[in-house]
């Protein structure tokens, strides 16, 4: 190993150490410890390889339990993965953004904080043993110098693991029998840390995944439909096929597959049926913890309503834990009162769970929230069963419909669109106790950013609306009264309590102020969409 990049002291004590290393694990943790005080950085790890993936050797400054637990990386995936079937070095300055990440890992790695990696092949002749990372929890310029040293360090471990290896084979004929002795006793303990796992494990995917580990194959959690949720874990290269298919009792019809390609034993079997034990339990648990913190403070249903979804896959996972249905057809609602009393958000709940099972209500923004889940019915049933049941209620309330749902990512255009149709007919702006942003005129509206409302009113209403503010005129009521009755001059000063030629007067001056005339369609067009956007953006900023 070369001395000029590192000093001399350092780089000697290295190398006693690894020759005082009475085994692989030793030796590796001696060189993650290295590596994070020579590259100056919190993080490093080592993968070793084990058939067709990496697992993880040995860590330094690995925060959580899971990545330590968890990391397994198929040869040729990922950035690791890659380094080890290219036998070259490479590097990500900042992980947040690579377009090499594994989906199951990047989410260890996110946990984790990490953001810039830098990993190099272990590598003894011609012979791959692994992996070593360096690693930063903010994004960072890695150097040549680095790359280097990495390099030496990872040649000097690669040498002494060989070394190790030729070592203890001496020694694995007679370890044979006592391994196979130990498959019982490590079964046992393997359930054990699988259930002090979930104990400690809050997330319903991250335990399929657990589960997927502890069992060694390919695990799917499926609807009582076929439908499947999630799978964890991959095949092994063979013939796949189902060796164990248990649905979860008191589960919502829940399956678990469990998918191998080799036959179990009696006693494997067992093991299996025991792991697939403790995750019904773990299920249950989990969606009981959920749906209590959910309907409490409605922090998955303000990032679905906010289009914040990082992961649609794992939000999907969530809410079938939780027995929601979030398929093709639902729907948000908004609900207000025009006595502007409290939200009553316990009354509508109540009242929508006769005629909608499985709705969820929550309280956003000053307002009654609702989800109404898939029902199959039309759409003009469905409103006349709102109206209905509403109708049921003292309190008046006034009902914004948003669009039918064909995707997670739709639900933040309905829950807009909703809020925007209950905000104008709060306002008068609509009558009937439901209402939807198509029958408003602002379909399309809804879901715009309040300063780009505000900028396309100015753009087109600015002088009028500066006249009303400074002098107290009424121009724009009038002109939205005027487009309203299809220009027709006698119903508009009948509809304002004005006399005829007043009217009149007041839309030669509108057009004088605003440049415009009313016989051009486009005109009138401009002005119409500009006075929806206005209503619009008032009820909402005064929401």
């Amino acid at each position: 190993m070369s001395v000029d990049l590192l000093s001399p002291p350092s780089s000697a004590q290295y190398l006693r150490w690894l020759l005082a290393a009475k085994d692989p694990t030793q030796a590796l943790q001696l060189a993650a410890d290295h590596v994070a005080a020579v590259l100056d950085c919190p993080v490093s790890w080592a993968g070793l390889v084990e058939g067709e993936y990496l697992v993880m050797g040995a860590h330094h400054g690995v925060a959580s339990t899971e990545m330590a637990a968890a990391w397994r990386l198929k040869i040729g995936e990922g950035i690791g993965g890659r380094v080890a079937l290219e036998r070259r070095p490479q590097m990500s300055r900042d992980y947040r953004h690579d377009s090499r990440r594994v989906p199951l890992l990047k989410r260890l790695i996110d946990n984790e904080g990490i953001q810039a990696t830098l990993i190099v092949p272990l590598l003894v002749a011609d012979s791959l043993l692994g992996v070593l990372y360096a690693a930063h929890r903010n994004p960072y310029p890695w150097t040549d110098a680095e790359v280097e040293m990495l390099e030496e360090i990872a040649h000097d471990l690669g040498v002494r693991l060989h070394q190790l290896d030729v070592d203890g084979r001496r020694g694995q004929l007679a370890e044979a029998a006592e391994r196979r002795a130990e498959r019982a006793t490590r079964e046992q303990r393997a359930c054990a840390d699988l259930a002090n796992g979930f104990a400690t494990h809050t997330d319903p995917v991250g335990s399929l995944d657990l589960l997927a580990r502890e069992i060694g194959g390919r695990v799917e959690l499926r609807q009582a439909d076929g439908t499947l949720v999630r799978a964890a874990g991959e095949l092994r290269q063979g013939n796949a096929r189902v060796i164990r298919r248990t649905e979860l009792v008191d589960c919502g019809g829940l399956t678990v597959v469990v998918i191998d390609t080799r036959d179990p034993d009696e006693q494997r079997q067992a093991f299996v049926d025991l792991c697939i034990s403790l995750f019904r339990l773990q299920v249950l648990r989990v969606g009981e913890r959920e749906r209590t913190a959910e309907r409490l403070n409605g922090e998955l249903f303000d990032g679905l309503l906010s289009g914040r979804i990082g992961d649609p896959e794992e939000l999907r996972a969530r809410v079938s834990m939780m027995g929601i249905d979030l398929g093709p057809g639902a729907q948000v609602l908004v609900a207000g009162g025009r006595d502007h009393e409290p939200v009553g958000r316990a009354e509508l709940d109540s009242l929508l769970r006769a005629v909608f099972p499985g709705v969820v209500t929550l309280e956003r923004a000053g307002r009654a929230v609702a989800v109404l889940p898939p029902t199959g019915r039309p759409a003009a049933r469905v409103r006349a069963q709102l109206t209905d049941v509403l109708s049921r209620s003292r309190r008046g309330w006034t009902v914004g419909l948003g669009r039918s749902c064909a995707d997670l990512r739709d639900f933040s255009t309905s829950y807009d669109e909703a809020r925007a149709a209950c905000e104008l007919a709060v306002r008068g702006a609509a009558g009937g106790s439901v209402v939807t942003a198509h029958e408003l005129g602002i379909l399309g509206m809804a879901s715009l950013p309040a300063t780009h409302l505000e900028t396309t009113v100015r753009d087109v209403l600015g002088p009028l609306l500066d006249l009303d503010q400074r002098r107290g005129t009424d121009f724009v009521p009038t002109l939205r009264t005027y487009l309203a009755h299809d220009r027709h001059l006698p119903d508009t000063a009948a509809a304002l309590h004005v006399h005829y030629n007043t009217v009149r007067n007041r839309i030669a001056r509108i057009e004088d102020v605003l440049g415009v005339d009313m016989r051009d369609v486009d005109h009138r067009f401009r002005l119409e969409t500009a006075l929806r956007m206005h209503a619009l953006s008032t009820a909402l900023a005064g929401a």
